[in-house]
């Protein structure tokens, strides 16, 4: 296949793959695209949560509440498991196994704190000049950078 060849104020300009005609390209401040790109659609992450936060008209004893979908759901099962249906009772123990809080990981985590604070008070009674320096390794003797 023949390029050809056009010619131009300051010589020939030779038109080709990525070389279009002078007279094709873009003006300056002119847009390839000027719609942009279109909108691509959700992630279905980003779908389901956008409905278990939505927020439903719930009628609770003639007072109609607006509450997120979510806890409609939860109650919904909750009131399943109530009722004696097994499979909700199961569903709703494993939720709870899994995202309450109990007694017992409340005093850990308190005791967690506690020690952390006595650790920071620790480090910040003593003056800078009596933490150690981390020890050296075989890398650090052999070069002297100037510090």
């Amino acid at each position: 296949m023949r390029k050809k060849t056009v010619k131009q104020h300051s010589g020939e300009y030779e038109i080709g793959k990525g070389r279009p005609p002078l007279t094709t390209r873009w003006k300056p401040g002119q847009s390839g695209n000027p719609k942009g790109r279109p909108k691509g659609s959700r992630p279905v992450g980003a779908v389901l949560q956008a409905i278990i936060q939505q927020k439903v008209s719930v009628t609770e004893s003639g007072k109609t509440r607006r509450i997120p979908a979510l806890e409609v759901m939860l109650r919904r099962l909750a009131n399943d498991a109530m009722r004696s249906d097994q499979r909700a009772i199961k569903l709703l123990l494993s939720l709870l196994d899994r995202y309450a809080e109990s007694p017992e990981t409340a005093l850990q985590l308190r005791g967690m704190l506690a020690e952390d604070e006595a650790i920071l008070a620790q480090y910040l009674r003593e003056p800078a000049s009596s933490i150690p320096d981390p020890p050296s390794t075989p890398d650090d003797e052999g070069s002297d950078n100037g510090v």
